[in-house]
């Protein structure tokens, strides 16, 4: 199930940096569809989200599975460090 009011990663991504440094641990109360979390792995932070509905929860999972394979083949590929 999609979630109707997906927030932009852009937004998310200047409020990370800024209130965080990789490794921190970045949470989302209400995390709807993972964007914050998205952003988080992405910018090499840890990510713990809350989320009451089940059908987003699933979204959620879907989403950062993507970012972490991604994540991974970066490191594997030697285009990352960390």
């Amino acid at each position: 199930a999609a979630h109707f009011a997906v927030m932009p990663e852009g937004l998310v991504e200047p409020c990370i940096k800024a209130a965080s440094k990789p490794g921190d641990v970045v949470l989302d109360p209400f995390a709807g569809a993972g964007t914050v979390g998205l952003v988080a792995l992405r910018l090499r932070r840890r990510f713990v989200g809350i989320e009451l509905n089940p059908e987003y929860v699933q979204l959620i999972y879907q989403r950062l599975s993507g970012v972490q394979g991604e994540l991974a083949k970066e490191r594997s590929d030697g285009i990352c460090s960390g």
